[in-house]
């Protein structure tokens, strides 16, 4: 028995490190990723982000400064959380003027602001008031919720204006916001967020093995577009297929990192099993040590335990990826099959 165990062992611990199926949402409105076009063309979105992979560092460190005043305003008016991502797209949290006149880090235009109770004066111009300017956005977003009923509608009407979205909604005989045909600016709206929020909430999809690491500049000369021999598909094959139902967290086995004081991208981790893992039809048993390749992300380091991403490395609280401390002292982990 334990020389078919340790066959399957080897077997899990050698697949090959692919992107699994994922589900994808926005204000938990399913996206129709089973659609090609969809699916394509929130990948070429990636694709531009990735571009600019010098700035992504920077701007997630500005999130981690600003999501924490934001996301208690959003709740405070029952918004979505995802919202916190608008802002990102609109402004990059900066004070920018559009060329239009749209200002602050949610982009108001002057009537608009005032109509949500902003004073906009040459003195003082509430747009550039943080909690202030959150406040009017989440009564702006409340508005058009009520006016659309859809989240995704209502953040594609923050961009170009619910008298559009309506329209085009009466016209085109259709409320997926995935099919309507709008201006290319609205059309790539709800992308951007999306592509935002999968960058900064499953960067291990982007990490080498998976793809690209977008937090890390020194593999600045990696890339996910091109064949390599590490995964040998090319950027359009990588997509993320989705079924009907939303996935659950189903179940979470508790192991132990060996710890390693010195850590360095694609580093063997290796942890110890405290529970009996099953996934696929792989059964391992506790008090087996497995491995992975991991790599450092956003000062959190995420492993490849090669179960296609069925499988992930949490932190002791269920975090995905765990801190560099956690490796060097040995501490407790989960791993959560999804």
């Amino acid at each position: 028995m334990n020389y078919f165990r340790h066959i399957l062992f080897v077997i899990c611990c050698c697949l090959t490190a692919t992107i699994a199926a994922a589900q994808v949402d926005f204000c938990g409105e399913m996206v129709p990723m089973e659609r090609d076009f969809v699916s394509y063309r929130l990948m070429d979105v990636i694709k531009g982000n990735l571009r600019h992979r010098n700035f992504l560092p920077v701007l997630k460190a500005k999130t981690d400064v600003y999501f924490p005043l934001i996301i208690p305003i959003l709740q405070q008016y029952n918004i979505p959380e995802d919202f916190k991502y608008l802002p990102v797209v609109e402004s990059g949290f900066t004070n920018a003027t559009s060329a239009v006149g749209a200002q602050g880090v949610w982009q108001f235009m002057p009537a608009t602001a005032a109509a949500l109770g902003l004073e906009v004066s040459y003195d003082n111009d509430e747009r550039n008031h943080l909690l202030k300017s959150t406040h009017a956005a989440c009564r702006y977003l409340q508005q058009l919720h009520s006016q659309l009923h859809s989240w995704t509608l209502a953040a594609a009407a923050y961009n170009c204006g619910a008298g559009n979205i309506s329209r085009n909604i009466k016209r085109q005989g259709s409320k997926d916001y995935y099919q309507l045909m709008l201006n290319n600016e609205t059309a790539q709206y709800i992308y951007k967020i999306i592509a935002i929020k999968q960058l900064f909430e499953s960067p291990e999809l982007y990490i080498p093995g998976f793809g690209y690491n977008v937090f890390n500049k020194s593999t600045a000369n990696g890339s996910v577009f091109t064949a390599s021999s590490s995964t040998g598909k090319d950027f359009k094959s990588i997509r993320i297929e989705v079924g009907k139902q939303m996935k659950v967290i189903s179940t979470a086995y508790a192991a132990r990192l060996q710890s390693s004081t010195v850590f360095k991208d694609g580093q063997l981790v290796t942890l110890l099993l405290l529970d009996d893992l099953q996934s696929n039809g792989v059964y391992i048993s506790k008090n087996t040590k497995i491995s992975g390749r991991g790599w450092l992300v956003s000062n959190r380091i995420y492993v490849d335990l090669g179960f296609g991403n069925t499988i992930i490395l949490c932190d002791a609280g269920g975090r995905k990826g765990v801190p560099p401390e956690t490796l060097k002292s040995g501490g407790d982990v989960r791993l959560k099959q999804i």
